[in-house]
């Protein structure tokens, strides 16, 4: 069985094993050199390197939904909205990682993280959420008008 890229728009597993591989092969090296300047073990460094792949775990399925969705004809609006609720949920899975692994990791006091992790959602989830809409709208709406189907944003 051959694996390609191009094939990923049109099966979820391609796009995982591509798309998640590279991003934990990437995600590895900081890891490996945050373990040697901390002196950490790898079983120190599972959690946080665990918790940081999983807001890739979470967005990735949902790129892929979304882009078929738009092969599919969806209209811009809804797309919009995908896309802004997708980078939203990604951030909240961000800020969670990353405050977690700074407890874990000793970065963090544990008493304050619970009011950054409050206070990072609110800021994060509106202002990713809106952007991303915003950026959808604006390349959906282009694609749409480049290709002269007539579709118009709603």
């Amino acid at each position: 069985m051959k694996l390609s890229i191009s094939r990923s728009r049109e099966n979820i597993w391609v796009w995982l094993f591509w798309g998640l591989g590279t991003y934990l092969m990437l995600e590895i090296m900081p890891f490996l050199i945050l373990g040697l300047a901390l002196k950490k073990t790898a079983a120190e460094l599972a959690g946080p390197y665990l918790a940081c792949a999983m807001p890739a775990a979470i967005l990735m399925p949902l790129v892929w939904w979304l882009r078929r969705r738009e092969d599919k004809g969806a209209s811009p609006k809804r797309l919009a909205h995908g896309w802004g609720a997708s980078v939203a949920l990604f951030s909240v899975a961000m800020v969670v990682a990353t405050i977690y692994s700074g407890v874990k990791l000793g970065f963090m006091d544990p008493k304050y993280a619970l009011g950054g992790l409050v206070v990072s959602v609110l800021l994060s989830v509106p202002i990713s959420y809106f952007t991303l809409y915003y950026m959808a709208m604006t390349r959906i709406s282009s694609r749409a008008a480049a290709k002269g189907d007539g579709t118009r944003p709603k």
